[in-house]
């Protein structure tokens, strides 16, 4: 009888030290990829640029206790867009862009981003995740804004700088190809992200 309510006592306290301690469940917000989009801006060295879009496939913000700790998203790279042109050379640019030269859309037709930290307080963060690209994943860390709104979750960061050459895209890159002169293309781009999520 001793050794039955020493071993009741023993599961009542592993049971009570459990809950105390264990980690609150985070709250799950499903990103909306109809209200969702991703921005870019590329560059070459004479200062002309082009500017375009990137659609969202599918994607997940958790927060817990009011606060973002960690999300994950994919963006659908057969839907890259062209937005400073019209017509046949939008076309052209974006043909251009999904093929071997720069993100090769038929090979690699996602391209994913998982946080894999998140620091700082209130709306203003620091986000540091990986980002995957034709198969090669590279961490890079950016400031974002995040805001809940009832049932609804807000997410941006802006200006997001993206070294292409670290993910294979080397297309007319100065730091690996010489005379190209103005033609050369600067080795970043720049993201802005916006993501709205709910629960």
């Amino acid at each position: 009888m001793k050794i039955t309510v020493a071993s009741s006592l023993v599961a009542v306290a592993t049971i009570v030290v459990f809950y105390a301690f264990a980690p609150s469940a985070a709250e799950v917000f499903n990103v909306d990829t109809s209200q969702s989009k991703i921005s870019w801006v590329g560059q070459n060295v004479a200062g002309g640029k082009h500017t375009g879009t990137i659609g969202l496939s599918r994607g997940a913000l958790m927060v817990e206790k009011g606060k973002l700790t960690g999300a994950s998203f994919t963006a659908d790279i057969g839907s890259i867009a062209v937005t400073d042109l019209t017509g046949g050379r939008a076309t052209r640019l974006e043909d251009h862009l999904k093929n071997e030269d720069f993100f090769d859309a038929k090979q690699f037709p996602e391209a994913t981003f998982g946080v894999t930290k998140v620091r700082g307080s209130d709306n203003d963060v620091t986000i540091t995740g990986e980002l995957t690209i034709k198969g090669i994943t590279r961490s890079i860390t950016f400031p974002a804004e995040v805001h809940q709104v009832g049932s609804t979750l807000h997410a941006t960061a802006k200006g997001v700088k993206i070294n292409r050459t670290q993910f294979d895209i080397k297309y007319r890159s100065g730091n690996f190809f010489s005379g190209l002169g103005d033609r050369a293309i600067l080795d970043e781009f720049e993201l802005d992200i916006e993501l709205v999520a709910t629960k």
